[in-house]
């Protein structure tokens, strides 16, 4: 065996470095072009491209020929612009014969992005796995009417805005969520701006269901960092891609809506948004000036609707070109939208399993009828008509903004509500007026117009009956009685109202107190006739002469200082919990002044005003003295009218008169009623912390029923009645009945 010397060694080395450089000498010459191969390669592309050019406003003009709608316009000139690249790519690499690398690379780099809708791309990308009862990769046929929707958000579309109000359940959201995808995944360079109502809305929803989408989708979770303190991975931003951005702000916050320009914006429940957010306007013009700059801008609106000329989707929809989608009918094939008006039902009475309780109807059939030839269809035949469908726009001269609307009967079987659960939950609102509304808000995307725009004094009149506090409490319909004042510089007015189930309402008195309510006269005339009445609970207005008004009500649990409060939405009283809450952290301030929300509750009063027939919510007058046409005037003296600032129409309250105090009175009398809680049904409950007497600042309502003492017969001219906890509730009637006597007889004071 022989030793290799250092000699030997150093010269393979040798040996092998130059065997390397000898191939990457071979690679190079291998990868190397001539000068002039390169040159002549390029002017024939070049001259090449000097023809094709020519040719392009010829072969533009020649794709459009004839067409009018803006729209197929715009289709048909990306198409031909497609056509014409993919076309150059492909003579380039034939022309560049003498150097074909060049052609080949030429023709790669030439080659437009795919025209793809947002339809298409969710068929081919978007994965559902959980949440859903359809999970698996999304199919756009199962909900056809969203495929339009989508696809006018595609890049190449010419529509700017897209309007969708619509029900709840239809799929408003998921096609959201699919343009999302579609411009992190296949655009991949577009900012955008997601607006949700507030920004707890945006933490508490919105940014779990996006991390749940990109979650489900690898091609989307590849284009986002995981990292926990990545920029990317903020509540406010999310940064995708190379260098693009989904910013997600709260339409209650200025600060979320300033600063950032950019192409594209979704608003979702826009009917939730402010009108005017941190002093700065409306939130819509601040995310319209995000915009301003893109001439290719697209703006998606998303919502169920709220009240009639309040809802931002349904204005927004009224500018649109207003479309409907269309469905054959099997057995005509005549084409119509859905309307809940032809949906007709079959109800049985459900057996109760309380002895006693009220009938319960059970929806257990429905079916849609067609409106042209009275066939009836049954649900089952609902996916072929979808399948079929077509939106048909109502104002087709409109191009850049596109309305469409749909309701629960269009949610496809499986995916949605059926026929007969929406007939059910009509069935189920009916007398209700709070769950009417969100019905006609939720399952049929309209707005809710409320009736109670004011009332006609002549025909409240009219109504007068003749009733007395002793024939009611004999008829056993009254559970409460309550108070409502006004207080004004020089008298204070107050109005008695005894109340039965379903509040409904019967006026005892109007009575005037007059003299300088900054003194105690007034006062105390107004708590002798309070005690006499035995009031279940009394609001006085504490808007003028507060300290006054908090006066007389301290130490009376059966007395509270109200406020009113403008406000739509505002509810005529805080719910239980809000109330409870508010109570515990001023309390230690002295008595609290209760809020009350005065627009709501003139449309209530308004609205029951106009009930035909007694019952539930009806209101009685009675012939009386203190009812004359000055109070009926008062009562009529406020009428809901539209207004328009700028763009926005909204509804507020006119007072037509300068006197309103009737109206004042009975709506504090109303917010009295339920703050003493809520009225007993087959028996009559005691408010929380009543009491019998009056002198120790307690509280009760008036006409329950004893269940401790025997029950006596009562004879004479005021009929039989059950004795009740003394005092007994028979003879505090022949005693308030005796002072309206005498009140009567006296003049009344008037101004």
């Amino acid at each position: 065996m022989t030793t290799a010397t250092l000699t030997e060694l150093q010269t393979e080395r040798a040996r092998l470095k130059a065997l390397d450089a000898r191939r990457e000498l071979d690679e190079a010459t291998a990868q190397t072009r001539r000068a002039d191969d390169l040159l002549r390669a390029a002017l024939a592309v070049r001259a090449l491209l000097a023809d094709v050019l020519r040719t392009v406003p010829a072969r533009l003009a020649q794709a459009i020929e004839g067409e009018q709608d803006e729209t197929r316009v715009h289709y048909l000139l990306s198409d031909a612009v497609h056509t014409l690249l993919d076309d150059i790519g492909r003579r380039a690499e034939a022309a560049s014969s003498a150097l074909p690398e060049f052609g080949a690379r030429f023709r790669r780099g030439a080659r437009p992005r795919s025209l793809q809708t947002v339809s298409q791309w969710a068929d081919k990308q978007r994965w559902l796995i959980a949440g859903t009862n359809a999970p698996g990769k999304w199919r756009t046929d199962l909900t056809p009417y969203l495929r339009d929707i989508q696809d006018d958000l595609s890049e190449h579309s010419p529509v700017r805005t897209v309007v969708f109000i619509k029900s709840s359940g239809v799929g408003g959201t998921e096609a959201m969520f699919n343009w999302l995808g579609y411009c992190m995944h296949h655009l991949g360079n577009r900012d955008m701006l997601v607006v949700v109502p507030s920004l707890e809305l945006r933490d508490r929803s919105f940014n779990p269901r996006l991390s749940k989408m990109i979650g489900e989708n690898p091609p989307l979770a590849d284009l986002v960092s995981r990292a926990s303190r990545s920029s990317a991975n903020r509540a406010d931003i999310l940064e995708y891609g190379a260098n693009a951005r989904i910013i997600k702000a709260g339409a209650n916050s200025a600060d979320s809506l300033r600063s950032d320009h950019l192409p594209y914006v979704i608003c979702d429940e826009v009917d939730a948004y402010k009108w005017d957010v941190g002093g700065e306007g409306d939130p819509m013009t601040l995310i319209e000036n995000r915009q301003r700059n893109f001439s290719r801008a697209k703006t998606f609106l998303v919502s169920t609707p709220t009240n009639a000329d309040e809802s931002r989707i349904d204005q927004a929809y009224q500018r649109s070109d207003r479309r409907r989608y269309h469905v054959p009918c099997p057995h005509c094939g005549d084409f119509h939208h859905l309307k809940f008006s032809n949906l007709k039902y079959r109800t049985e009475v459900a057996e109760s399993p309380t002895p006693g309780a009220a009938e319960a109807k059970v929806v257990v059939d429905a079916w849609y009828v067609c409106e042209s030839c009275g066939a009836e269809i049954l649900e089952g035949e609902k996916p072929a008509m979808l399948a079929r469908g077509r939106w048909i726009a109502e104002r087709p001269r409109v191009k850049l903004v596109r309305g469409y609307h749909i309701n629960a009967l269009y949610a496809p079987i499986g995916l949605g509500l059926s026929w007969r659960q929406v007939a059910q939950k009509w069935v189920d609102v009916q007398g209700d007026t709070a769950a009417l509304k969100a019905f006609v808000n939720t399952y049929l995307g309209e707005v809710w117009r409320e009736e109670g725009d004011g009332a006609d004094a002549a025909s409240v009149l009219a109504r007068v009956e003749t009733y007395t506090l002793d024939t009611l409490l004999a008829a056993r319909k009254v559970r409460r009685r309550t108070g409502g004042v006004d207080v004004q510089k020089d008298r204070l007015e107050c109005s008695l109202v005894a109340w039965g189930d379903g509040e409904e309402g019967w006026l005892l008195d109007h009575e005037i107190f007059p003299g300088d309510t900054a003194t105690p006269e007034p006062w105390d005339a107004l708590g002798d006739y309070l005690r006499d009445a035995r009031v279940a609970m009394v609001c006085v207005d504490a808007g003028y002469n507060t300290s006054m008004v908090m006066a007389f009500c301290a130490g009376k649990r059966w007395a509270l200082p109200t406020k009113g409060v403008t406000g739509t939405g505002r509810p005529l009283i805080e719910d239980a919990l809000r109330r409870n809450k508010r109570l515990r952290v001023r309390r230690k301030k002295g008595q609290p002044i209760e809020p009350l929300g005065v627009d709501q509750a003139k449309a209530l009063i308004y609205a029951r005003l106009k009930l035909p027939t007694p019952g539930p919510g009806y209101l009685h007058f009675p012939a009386d003295p203190a009812f004359d046409d000055e109070y009926f005037a008062q009562l009529a003296a406020e009428q809901l009218v539209k207004r328009i600032r700028g763009t926005r129409v909204f509804s507020e309250w006119k007072q037509l008169r300068p006197r309103n105090e009737a109206l004042d009175c009975l709506i504090l009398a109303l917010a009295a009623c339920r703050l003493a809680g809520p009225l007993a049904g087959g028996t009559r409950a005691t408010p929380s912390g009543a009491a019998a007497d009056r002198d120790d600042g307690q509280a009760q309502d008036a006409d329950q029923q004893s269940t401790d003492g025997p029950s006596a017969s009562q004879s004479g001219a005021d009929g039989a009645a059950t004795a009740t906890a003394a005092p007994p509730a028979d003879t505090a009637a022949k005693v308030f009945a005796a002072m309206m006597a005498a009140r009567a007889a006296k003049s009344r004071v008037r101004r």
